[in-house]
């Protein structure tokens, strides 16, 4: 039932009528970072389709038109969305490569890399395990991407798999970890934590033992 409002009820002070937007003093660069990362949750838990500007607003405590000052259309946030995930694995490739180790750097530095997105935010590994079927089941997301340059991820793994890059050997070894390294990341999305840890822990163990010789 609606209430008849109280005339002697105190008057909101000026935080509380404040409408969601840019806090004051915030520069432009935070705001679009905390709508890319509202973003990333919203569309790892819920998918493109089920996710709208304005749930992603509303999560980074930002009016719906705030949204448009930064990204133009929902498909251009998704990219936006990707390229800073993207970022954030290829950088922890190259932490991983950097990190002695005996043997060959693969599978080792996927599985470093992807245990340090999770330890960041887990949502980053949710939104790479799907966001590829996305960009499938989309048209607008498929103009997007075909507009862009290669993934700069593939030229990071194949020079993990020691892959010629000027064109002189086939890209399978690529692929196979490309696609070991998005199964990798849907585990990392379907199971629990013991589960995924325990996985994560066999494939250090068998691939150590196949590089020495085992079987």
């Amino acid at each position: 039932m609606a209430t008849t409002p109280n005339p002697t009820a105190p008057k909101p002070t000026a935080a509380v009528r404040r409408r969601r937007g840019r806090p004051p003093n915030t520069p432009s660069d935070q705001t679009a970072a905390a709508i890319v990362a509202a973003a990333r949750r919203e569309f790892a838990a819920h998918g493109y389709a089920g996710t709208s500007n304005r749930a992603i607003a509303e999560a980074a405590g930002l009016t719906h038109t705030a949204i448009y000052n930064h990204f133009s259309s929902k498909a251009g946030l998704f990219t936006a969305v990707f390229a800073d995930a993207h970022d954030r694995l290829v950088l922890e490739l190259e932490r991983s490569e950097a990190t002695p180790r005996d043997g060959a750097p693969l599978p080792g530095a996927l599985l470093d890399a992807i245990q340090a997105l999770r330890a960041a935010d887990e949502t980053y590994v949710d939104f790479l395990s799907g966001m590829y079927v996305e960009v499938r089941r989309h048209r607008e997301l498929q103009v997007v991407f075909r507009q862009g340059s290669r993934f700069g991820v593939f030229d990071m793994i194949r020079r993990l798999a020691g892959v010629p890059a000027d064109g002189s050997t086939p890209d399978d070894a690529t692929w196979f970890w490309i696609v070991f390294a998005i199964g990798l990341a849907q585990l990392s999305t379907l199971a629990d934590d013991a589960t995924f840890d325990d996985t994560v822990v066999a494939f250090r163990s068998d691939f150590a033992r196949f590089a020495n010789g085992g079987s």
